[in-house]
């Protein structure tokens, strides 16, 4: 008896084995990476590239050589993905995969979760570690390049669910604004900490808190952005406030203007490619408008809304 069990055990443990052998030995890596590279266009801005795709055991996909192309100033370049979608989900409901990507230096990991009636995005966390912030920088237009020159690694989280709605949470250790080009007006700030709170609703980025911070200076900043995926397009509507603490960033007292309380504060608006100050706008002015619209009562409480 014990024999027949042995013969059937040995039996499927070799069916397994030759079924994954022909699998992996037999798959159209071709196809997949014509596959890959149609749905990166489909969804994307980006014409794409892939140097090398293939199969590895347990449905495990690695991608080598990824490159995106906007043009010839904005590529992507990832020197290896790694996406695995989990066997259940694919004999079940939505699909879920997780992916572990090397990009701009640094990495990014997380999870996607893939409608399997309709193929579109249900939800998707991303996780980063020690991205270089320059190298992001690079991707956006030769203005904002032009514009803005940073040096520092970012991490950090976000999270979107349907209608591309989420939060995020980022952060920024020495940090080094190189060069910053405002009204023509240029400066620097260099050994900086920096933090970045908010929420995406659909097309707006809404940030409760981006701070710089170190022991000669704190800005803090909130307002509205275009969502993180076309930054350099549309508007921006930020608010911020600055507070010198040293002698070495005095003169931009002289520059700026100052709200009701005596603090240094204003507004930037334009883009990101062309930034434009305004004087003489305080957080009252700001508040007062919110209630009118009613458009950030839900995402700004009070504590949010005392900088």
């Amino acid at each position: 008896m014990s024999i027949i069990k042995n013969k059937k055990i040995l039996f499927a443990i070799t069916f397994v084995f030759v079924f994954l052998s022909f699998f992996y030995i037999e798959f159209p890596n071709e196809s997949l990476k014509r596959r890959v590279i149609f749905e990166i266009e489909k969804n994307t801005d980006f014409d794409a590239e892939i140097e090398k795709i293939s199969i590895m055991p347990l449905l495990k996909i690695e991608i080598s050589g990824l490159k995106l192309t906007k043009n010839e100033d904005q590529q992507i370049i990832v020197s290896k993905a790694i996406l695995k979608p989990s066997i259940l989900s694919l004999l079940s409901g939505d699909i879920n995969v997780e992916y572990d990507i090397k990009v701009f230096k640094g990495k990014a990991f997380g999870n996607l979760v893939i409608l399997k009636d309709t193929n579109n995005l249900k939800s998707i966390s991303l996780n980063i570690e020690k991205i270089d912030i320059d190298e992001i920088r690079r991707v956006y237009s030769k203005s904002l390049k032009e514009s803005v020159e940073l040096a520092g690694l970012l991490s950090g989280n976000i999270t979107l669910g349907e209608n591309n709605s989420g939060d995020f949470n980022f952060n920024i250790d020495d940090l080094d604004i190189i060069k910053i080009d405002i009204n023509n007006f240029k400066f620097q700030l260099m050994d900086l900490k920096s933090n970045l709170k908010g929420q995406i609703y659909k097309d707006k980025t809404l940030i409760n808190e981006l701070m710089f911070d170190n022991e000669d200076i704190r800005v803090k900043i909130k307002g509205s952005t275009p969502p993180l995926w076309r930054l350099s397009k549309g508007s921006i509507d930020l608010f911020y406030r600055l507070e010198v603490k040293g002698k070495k960033y005095a003169y931009l007292k002289s520059f700026l203007s100052k709200d009701h309380r005596g603090n240094v504060a204003g507004k930037i608006v334009g883009s990101l490619a062309k930034p434009e100050l305004l004087k003489n706008v305080n957080d009252r002015d700001v508040k007062q408008r919110r209630n009118k619209t009613h458009r950030y009562r839900k995402t700004f409480s009070s504590k949010q809304q005392a900088i």
